[in-house]
């Protein structure tokens, strides 16, 4: 039987079907997914203990591979809470100038990428300094999906009352109040989009499941930092991380699961 060809957008409507529904029917990690997409139905045999599609009616070509490579083990996590995390980075390390200007670091496929990773979770979650300096949208405006819940992180406690718009809700160091704000429902993504400070607190007391490392081909000189360390870890101590890596445009994303 002949493989049906999608298209890119296709595909990401499959992942945000998958990433709302709960009817699949689950073998121990082998999820078997069958959705209409117009004229046709699409079905895939997903093992998410090897992020492998075991088969497949749909013509997999490279751009749908990664696609579904890197989103299928989000979108079908086991778990009550997945804390994802995404920095895009100067080959030197640095995610902003001193001043802080660290727009269009990036291309624009990996912009595309970063606005996936807000429509599959439920909840982001952005540093107070960087809510301050940048004014991020952080929307979905780029891809299809919904907008997640706005937390901003702010355990020194820089933000005043004024500084706080809309629906975005303040959130100091405390994670366990965050949780009993959200809806319920049977998993929660939670995606930590920056800066680099609150990437590394979270890193740092082993909350994340997942980074993303968008490695840019540019030279700072410079700047802010993509990490915080801890400065008593010792270097013999450090994990050793096996990631995957997707070209994005000129950048490469490695997709690196820590926990």
């Amino acid at each position: 039987m002949s493989k049906i060809s999608i298209t890119k957008k296709t595909a990401w409507s499959l992942i945000l079907s998958i990433n709302t529904n709960t009817k699949y029917k689950t073998k121990r990690n082998i999820i078997e997914i069958s959705e209409q997409s117009q004229k046709n139905t699409l079905q895939i045999r997903y093992n998410r203990k090897k992020n492998y599609i075991e088969d497949t009616n749909i013509n997999l070509k490279k751009d749908i591979e990664n696609l579904f490579h890197i989103f299928l083990p989000i979108v079908c996590f086991q778990g009550k809470f997945q804390y994802i995390a995404h920095i895009a980075q100067s080959l030197d390390g640095f995610i902003a100038t001193e001043s802080g200007e660290s727009k269009y670091i990036s291309g624009k496929e990996n912009l595309e990428h970063i606005h996936r990773l807000r429509a599959v979770s439920d909840v982001i979650i952005v540093g107070a300094k960087t809510y301050l300096e940048d004014k991020p949208k952080l929307t979905t405006r780029l891809v299809k999906g919904n907008n997640p819940l706005i937390y901003v992180f702010d355990p020194k406690r820089i933000l005043r009352k004024k500084d706080i718009m809309g629906d975005i809700v303040h959130l100091r160091d405390n994670l366990d109040e965050m949780k009993k704000t959200l809806h319920d429902k049977e998993r929660q993504t939670i995606y930590i989009e920056g800066g680099g400070r609150t990437i590394s607190y979270f890193m740092n007391k082993n909350i994340l499941n997942k980074i993303h490392i968008c490695l840019c081909p540019i030279i700072l000189g410079g700047g802010r930092p993509s990490f915080i360390p801890d400065k008593y870890i010792a270097l013999n101590n450090q994990k050793s991380f096996k990631p995957n890596h997707y070209q994005m445009g000129n950048d490469i994303l490695f997709d690196i699961e820590i926990n």
